[in-house]
């Protein structure tokens, strides 16, 4: 895989190529990082419950936030998002999705739009059941972003998923 700012300085400095960056790699390491850590995940898992997922999340962005920040790039939140702006409402609890936004800027502070992150785990047993997803949209204001992760469906209204 290309790293982020080659894509970047051959395909645009936007939102839609950064979210394609990001989906491919969550598409391609996701299980991967879950299955590296597994055993520690079980761990904490079994002292601290739903802990273990923000550590695997955590352990699945922390590559592709070097390579944001090497491409000029600044998350605000730090990518997913922040646990505090996330909200989970949507699936039953064994396909339990929580969702997180961060708006992403570029060196010069101007937003390049948000990023909003699909977090499926199961509250059953330790199981991540299907690969996160990333959608965009060059909304940034932080009231309308919230307003906006509600929706029941994220294909139907302004946020658009990365395959588009």
């Amino acid at each position: 895989m290309n790293k982020l700012i080659d894509v970047m300085s051959a395909k645009g400095r936007t939102i839609e190529i950064l979210t394609h960056y990001i989906q491919e790699y969550i598409d391609d390491q996701w299980e991967q990082v879950w299955n590296l850590n597994l055993e520690k995940l079980e761990n904490v898992y079994v002292k601290n419950g739903d802990v273990a997922y923000g550590i695997y999340i955590s352990k699945l962005f922390h590559p592709v936030m070097r390579e944001i920040y090497e491409a000029g790039l600044k998350p605000k939140p730090l990518l997913p998002g922040d646990f505090r702006q996330s909200k989970e409402s949507w699936g039953p609890w064994e396909e339990r999705e929580r969702r997180f936004w961060s708006v992403i800027y570029q060196e010069n502070d101007q937003a390049l739009g948000t990023l909003f992150t699909r977090i499926f785990h199961d509250h059953t047993c330790l199981r991540i059941p299907k690969t996160p997803k990333l959608y965009f949209m060059k909304e940034t204001d932080s009231e309308y972003i919230s307003r906006s992760m509600l929706i029941d469906n994220p294909e139907a209204q302004n946020l658009i998923p990365e395959e588009e």
